[in-house]
This record gives structure tokens, C-alpha cells and sequence, in this order.
């Protein structure tokens, strides 16, 4: 299914001509973009384009010249490479650099179109999908590397030490030395309690319509201790009463937002306020406190695994936090960012855009 632009990109007159009446008749409700040579396309940069047909001789360059410009700018999008004859040696090359599906002009067709288009977007779905996966398992076995080395050599050091200062008869400082030993495992299992968490935050289960009234409820109960010691005041303002949700994991990214702004507070209570509304099709929930803040250098980056604020560092917390939040947000079809136009406390926007087919069902009725 075809959800953002189709772009065709031919100094071919007739060849666009007739593409775009294939593709009209297929997806009548997807805005079709032409252009006719590279530097039109890279005028299109602030269109959201999810499929692309490249003509593989254009002016001045080639479709697989352009290919990496187009995947810088849209990197979930599938491309297939068009040419006047049918090549082996091409189509080749076009996969191997990450074409989707090559096809001679001669052979489109409605129905070649909509095979390729299906085909097409889930493996570049899919790519796209491993690619990710794959900066996290490098990112995972940094932090693994990282991280756990640091309570390993403490454990290590305390172990030797406990047998000392147990033949030598000091109960009191194998005492204090276990403590100690306890914190680290402790440090260990909260952190690899977090990557799993980050590593797959999705719950079983299917999304459901729920009031935003119980998620923010489930949130603050799990974080009530936290609320009760800081002298938190929690304040909502729930405009939107419904979303279409995966509940637990929209309370987490809640929980986690709740949890941020007391850790991160200034010298006066905790004062949260968390609201909603109607964004599109779907909701926008914000939470706004009077804490730390950000500044503008990292309000971008904080959403990024193990990214931290410098003057954080003395804080407990792996960095996955805002990142796991970014994952559950984009798993709901949604956003989650660091709004630019608060100069005191900070305030987090997430929306959730799942699509609820039962309810539009009724609605088209």
C-alpha cells in the first residue's frame, strides 16, 4: 500500500505521461510527482516520496548516479530503475545498488506496475528495517562493552578483597564490601534491563481504542514512589479522551517522559502538566515541566541511544529512555521531538497516528 508520493523521473514526456495514467488508476489517492531530470528532482526534497521511477539515461547523468541522493533524502523509499531496452548487465547494476526492481519501458503494464510497487516497498521496508537493526546491534555490544566493563572489574576487585578482609576477621568491611558488590549487580541488571526493553519495546497483542485518561493513569502508577518523594503535581489536560494505541506501550512512553521530568528537575518541585489533542487522524500528547530544560545542541540528539545530557552525567540512566520513547512513537506511525519554543522547562510532543480500521470503517459508512 502506497501511503506518500510517487515520483517519475524521465526527460520522456510521453514516458511520464503514460506512467503517471497507469499509476493514477492504480492509486488514485496518491499525489504523483514528475520531473525531468535530476536537478527538477532535487527540487522536490521537502515532498514525502515513498516510491520512485528513475529513467536510467538522463541528461547530464545517470538513474544510478541519482540513486544515492535519492536515498539520502528518503531512506525508506523504493526505487526502480527504467530503461528503453531490457539489459542483464543494468539491472544488475541496479539492484546492487539498491534498486528495488528494474524494468524496460517496453514491458509496464498496470498490472507490472502493481506487482513491483507491492514487491518493492517491502523490501525496502525490510532493508530498511535491517539496517536498523543492525546500528543497534553495533550499538548494543558498544554499551555492552562500554558500560558492563566497569561493575565486571568492580565485582572482580570487591570479590578478592571480601576473601582478604574475611581471613584477616573484618565481618564489618566484608559487610560494606558486599554492599558495594550489590550496587554493581544491581547497575548491571538495570542496564540490561533497559537494552532489552529498547531492543524490542513493542507488546504482544493488537492495538486498541483506550481512553488517554487510563495510559496516563497506568504511567503515573508505576512511577508513584518517584511522584510521592519529589512532591510532584501532576496536572492533564486531556482534550483528545481516546487513542488508537498499543496500551502498554504507550503508559512506558509515558512512564518514561514522567520519569525524566523529576529526574531532571530544578530546585523547585515538580510541576507536569500533560495534555492532548487532536492531530490529523490521530492524537498529540504533550508533557511539559518546569525542570532543567534542554539545550537547543542536544534537543535533537537526546532522542538518540545513549545520548545524554553533559550535565547529566552524574545522574542515574543508560541514555535509552528518549530513544525507547522515539521507537514506540514511530511504531504508532508517529513523531516524538523536543518543542523549540519553550524557554523555561522543557516540553515533549509524541503523536500517535496508528490507523483504526474498524472505527473508519464506520465513519465511511
Amino acid at each position: 500500500m502506497v501511503e506518500k508520493s510517487i515520483l517519475i523521473v524521465d526527460d520522456d514526456g510521453g514516458d511520464r505521461k503514460l506512467i503517471r495514467r497507469h499509476l493514477a488508476a492504480l492509486y488514485p489517492a496518491v499525489t504523483i510527482l514528475e520531473a525531468e531530470n535530476g536537478d527538477e528532482a532535487r527540487t522536490l526534497a521537502d515532498e514525502e516520496v515513498e516510491v520512485i521511477f528513475l529513467d536510467y539515461l538522463l541528461p547530464g547523468e545517470s538513474g544510478l548516479d541519482l540513486m544515492s541522493v535519492f536515498f539520502r533524502r528518503w531512506p525508506h523509499c523504493a526505487i526502480f530503475i527504467m530503461t528503453g531496452q531490457g539489459d542483464e548487465d543494468i539491472a544488475k547494476s541496479a539492484i546492487l545498488s539498491g534498486a528495488a526492481d528494474y524494468i524496460a519501458k517496453s514491458a509496464i503494464t498496470p498490472g507490472a506496475l502493481h506487482r513491483m510497487i507491492g514487491n518493492g516497498l517491502q523490501i525496502a521496508r525490510m532493508r530498511w528495517r535491517i539496517e536498523e537493526h543492525q546500528k543497534e546491534l553495533q550499538q548494543f555490544s558498544d554499551v555492552l562493552v562500554h558500560d558492563l566493563r566497569a561493575p565486571i572489574r568492580a565485582i572482580k576487585f570487591l570479590s578478592d578483597q571480601i576473601i582478604e578482609d574475611f581471613e584477616a576477621g573484618d565481618l564489618d568491611e566484608v559487610k560494606r564490601e558486599f554492599d558495594l558488590m550489590k550496587r554493581s549487580v544491581t547497575k548491571m541488571s538495570d542496564l540490561i534491563e533497559r537494552l532489552a526493553s529498547h531492543i524490542n519495546p513493542h507488546s504482544e497483542g493488537t492495538p486498541e481504542l483506550v481512553s488517554t485518561e487510563s495510559l496516563v493513569e497506568a504511567a503515573c502508577m508505576s512511577v508513584a514512589q518517584d511522584i510521592a518523594s519529589s512532591d510532584a503535581n501532576i496536572e492533564l489536560d486531556l482534550q483528545e479522551p481516546e487513542v488508537f494505541c498499543f496500551p502498554p506501550d504507550i503508559s512506558q512512553l509515558l512512564q518514561n517522559l514522567i520519569g525524566n521530568s523529576i529526574k531532571y528537575r530544578s530546585d523547585t518541585p515538580p510541576h507536569i502538566v500533560i495534555s492532548t489533542q487532536a492531530h490529523g487522524s490521530g492524537v498529540q500528547f504533550s508533557i511539559r515541566d518546569n525542570g532543567m530544560g534542554v539545550p537547543e545542541e542536544y534537543r535533537t540528539r537526546i532522542f538518540e541511544p545513549f545520548k545524554r545530557l553533559q550535565r547529566s552525567s552524574d545522574l542515574p540512566g543508560s541514555g535509552l529512555g528518549l530513544a525507547t520513547c522515539a521507537k514506540i512513537a514511530k511504531r504508532h506511525d508517529g513523531a516524538i521531538w523536543c518543542d523549540p519554543d519553550v524557554s523555561r522547562g522543557t516540553r515533549i510532543n509524541f503523536t500517535l497516528n496508528l490507523r483504526n480500521n474498524h472505527r473508519n470503517a464506520v465513519h465511511d459508512r
